[in-house]
């Protein structure tokens, strides 16, 4: 047989391995390298066959597998070091092929005659590159033992096809590997190392599949209550410790059924019951969920956690089931719950289905009327003793004119957008729309002194907050003196220093400030000094009482003196008798607002009702 026949045969045996056409999906590259190096032994008649790879460092190289044909077996984990075998491993790095017909005395193989070749009678050596990513990882090693042997071209060849082929086995099992991590990444939420949303939702709808119609399932959401509180306190890092830990404890549970957990969003963690027969195995795992969290939790100082969850449950027979997803009931079930008070148990009822699709369409309609300019400012006049003279003033305060259900209040949007996360939209159409409001009313001749607008703290806190309102006065030529915010006193107890800095950046524009809601909040005066406001408005809840009640009027009283000890101007809101105007004015209050003077109305209504003749507004002012 000529050169080139021999090497066809030996790429023909070669390719019969099934080294090409093996399961892409299968990491079988352990099976094709101890088949290639046994077939290597086989048809070239030799006594050896190895694949050696480097260590880390490329200090080291390491036999992976070594196939001794007399024995008909494999070997690993010899080692041979760098600093033994210098020269070789220079060779390594500098030769295609190393082929030693005598390597007792070929100066690349010398170095191994006392430690290695005498030791296994090796007599010749035939090596060939492995590489990965493109770089030198390894050799594949032929020897012959007993008698010298000469390395034609077929077989020098065929060496390096082998390897070849071993590198590429080596590359597939890597892919495989990244392949298969990746899509472990996709069934685990990385923090917890539990099963995530996703994937949870799908082992429920293939379990589904293949239960019995007569099993009983169920989904219990596990909601940490006021977690987030836990976040601002204490870190982030503390925050995802503890989640670690509170995935570890709900993986001890002891229960009569088998269960799987999943972390199903940032706070909240999930089991899934299938097939349990008993009620009382249910609340068994209820009462075993809550015991987890009677244990204290400590933070990196020690400092005690008390930790509480609010549970909703889903729990139907598979017949009953009328789509394949009760995680969403077992959340409406939990947001039940967390209304209902931290730790709370909620069973899901169908009502709330109902509501809850109801409440899911009205925030479609929600974000549909943001864009449309159903969202608008209805404004109340706020007015002050002298009106005659000094003209008024009008709060803005949202309100969805909507083409079916009429008016909706604040009471209904507000909690709408904060779900959303449309709080600072929902404040930029606003403070829009009045300026436009304004030049309207401005055109109209009234007197207007000033609009004020209400500022969540969405709004606050966002970085775009002062350029957004700079560009709105700028492109509809509104005064800043024109504009005052109001901020609800609670912010105070926020980060203050933002806080401050966002409102001297507002005062620097010309803005005015005040404090809306004022008293029922939990600021301190400190914080108040050394805020930039110029008005206090008393909250609604403090003028009902008034005239007559004791607590109302020392409240009052004390918030009028310290508005005037710091010199700010004070308005009453909800101002709705004529005894509580006569009280206010009398005790220094200096402006009303409230349902005696005007609900609040559409701009069309406030040019109609401010344009009237001041009788009206002589009698509120009445003493």
């Amino acid at each position: 047989m000529d050169l080139l026949d021999k090497f066809l045969t030996l790429q023909q045996s070669l390719t019969q391995l099934g080294v090409e056409n093996s399961d892409p999906e299968k990491d079988d590259s352990e099976y094709k390298i101890k088949a290639i190096l046994k077939s290597c032994c086989l048809l070239l008649n030799v006594a050896r066959a190895s694949v050696w790879l480097f260590d880390n460092d490329k200090s080291n190289i390491i036999c992976q597998y070594l196939y001794i044909k007399k024995h008909d077996l494999f070997e690993t984990g010899l080692k041979i070091p760098e600093a033994s075998c210098p020269i070789y491993f220079k060779s390594l790095n500098t030769s295609r092929v190393i082929n030693v017909d005598n390597a007792r005395t070929d100066y690349r193989t010398t170095e191994f005659l006392e430690g290695y070749l005498t030791a296994f009678n090796i007599m010749s050596m035939l090596d060939a590159p492995i590489f990965k990513d493109g770089r030198l990882s390894g050799v594949l090693c032929i020897e012959q033992t007993e008698e010298f042997h000469h390395w034609d071209m077929a077989e020098i060849s065929y060496a390096v096809s082998v390897a070849d082929y071993i590198s590429l086995a080596y590359v597939q099992s890597k892919w495989l590997f990244e392949k298969q991590r990746i899509r472990y990444m996709e069934k685990v939420d990385p923090l917890t190392c539990l099963e995530n949303r996703l994937s949870f939702q799908n082992r429920i709808v293939k379990e589904i599949e293949h239960s019995s119609p007569n099993d009983k399932c169920a989904v219990i959401l596990i909601g940490l209550d006021e977690f987030t509180g836990i976040n601002k306190r204490f870190s982030y890092d503390f925050a995802n410790k503890l989640l670690c830990e509170i995935a570890r404890r709900l993986e001890t549970i002891s229960a009569n059924c088998p269960y799987s957990l999943s972390r199903v969003g940032g706070d909240l963690f999930a089991l899934w019951l299938i097939d349990f027969k008993e009620q009382n195995q249910l609340e068994e795992m209820l009462s075993n969920i809550q015991a987890q969290f009677t244990d204290e939790f400590k933070t990196f100082t020690n400092e005690v956690i008390n930790l509480t969850a609010s549970l909703g449950v889903y729990s139907c027979y598979i017949k009953e089931l009328v789509d394949k997803d009760p995680l969403r009931k077992a959340e409406i079930a939990m947001l039940k719950a967390k209304n209902a008070g931290n730790g709370s148990i909620y069973y899901f009822n169908p009502v709330w289905l109902e509501e809850y699709q109801k409440e899911a369409s009205l925030e479609h309609e929600f974000v549909n009327a943001l864009n449309s300019g159903d969202i608008v400012p209805f404004y109340q006049p706020i007015i002050k003793q002298d009106y005659q003279t000094s003209g008024f003033a009008l709060e803005a305060l949202v309100r969805w004119v909507h083409p079916s259900k009429g008016i909706i209040s604040p009471y209904i949007i507000l909690p709408i957008a904060k779900r959303l996360g449309l709080m600072g939209e929902l404040g930029n159409v606003i403070f829009e729309q009045t300026c436009v409001d304004i030049n309207k009313f401005l055109d109209a001749g009234l007197d207007l002194q000033r609009i004020s607008v209400n500022i969540s703290s969405e709004q606050l806190f966002s970085a775009h907050l002062v350029s957004e309102i700079d560009r709105c006065l700028k492109a509809h030529q509104v005064s800043t003196s024109l504009v005052e915010f109001e901020i609800v006193e609670e912010l105070m107890a926020g980060d203050f220093q933002v806080l401050s800095t966002q409102l001297e950046k507002l005062i620097d524009l010309g803005i005015q400030l005040s404090i809306d809601d004022f008293g029922t909040g939990y600021s301190s005066l400190s914080r108040l000094k050394n805020l930039n406001v110029s008005k206090l408005k008393i909250d609604k809840s403090f003028v009902d009482g008034l005239p007559n009640g004791e607590e109302d009027i020392c409240i009052v009283k004390s918030i009028i003196g310290l508005a005037k000890g710091m010199g700010l101007d004070l308005v009453a809101e909800g101002v709705e008798t004529q005894e509580q105007a006569n009280w206010l004015f009398e005790n220094g209050c200096d402006y009303l607002q409230g349902y005696l003077i005007s609900k609040p109305v559409h701009s069309i209504d406030i040019i109609k009702l401010m344009s009237k003749q001041n009788s009206f507004f002589n009698r509120v002012n009445k003493h």
